[in-house]
């Protein structure tokens, strides 16, 4: 009973903290003390999620087979943070939590592709629209060998995670944007986003 007074007491302080500090990152004040709780929570009730219904609300989904992209915010990335440790059977520590919020000026998006080559994801990259803005990623990761898919032997036979990041001080968080993957020969598979509805 003890430890876990301690325990509240200690994330209350911390989220006291973040509050009267002055941000270094424009999105956390968008989280409020409510959220950061609701995010752990959220985290550790749905630990037995598979991970792709744990991130349904961060994911647009072309369907079975045609790719995925999911956006990770600071909520989606503390809730995920605090599933694993849930997971893990690990405490859940202010330094975690810390770390979960501070994800940089960026947006993040891991995205899933399918093709029928081993290497067809390498020559991907991505970019986003936003209005009539242009917004190129400030970091790619894109596997040099894709994975069987659940598909094999059959097409689409491999897939592929990809990691894009995009600057967050060139994107408006209160409009839609369509995130695109750029696919060799300039095909364009788009995913759009409402930022203005995403925790």
């Amino acid at each position: 009973m003890t430890k876990k007074l301690f325990l509240q007491s200690s994330v209350f302080s911390l989220i006291l903290c973040l509050f009267v500090l002055k941000p270094v990152h424009a999105i956390l004040p968008k989280l409020t003390s409510e959220q950061i709780q609701e995010a752990i929570v959220y985290g550790q009730k749905n630990k037995n999620l598979d991970i792709a219904a744990f991130s349904k609300p961060w994911t647009m989904s072309l369907g079975k087979g045609k790719g995925s992209a999911s956006l990770f915010t600071p909520y989606h990335n503390l809730a995920y943070k605090a599933r694993k440790a849930a997971v893990e059977r690990r405490e859940f520590t202010n330094q975690k939590i810390m770390e979960a919020l501070d994800i940089g000026n960026t947006l993040t998006f891991s995205v899933t592709v399918y093709g029928d080559e081993y290497d067809f994801s390498m020559h991907h990259t991505a970019k986003i629209y936003q209005k009539d803005d242009v917004i190129q990623p400030e970091f790619e990761y894109t596997p040099e060998i894709a994975d069987a898919s659940e598909f094999w032997p059959d097409s689409p036979s491999h897939t592929a995670r990809m990691i894009f990041k995009f600057p967050m001080k060139d994107i408006d968080l209160n409009t839609i944007i369509s995130f695109v993957i750029v696919a060799p020969g300039g095909e364009e598979i788009p995913f759009d986003f409402d930022l203005s509805k995403m925790k």
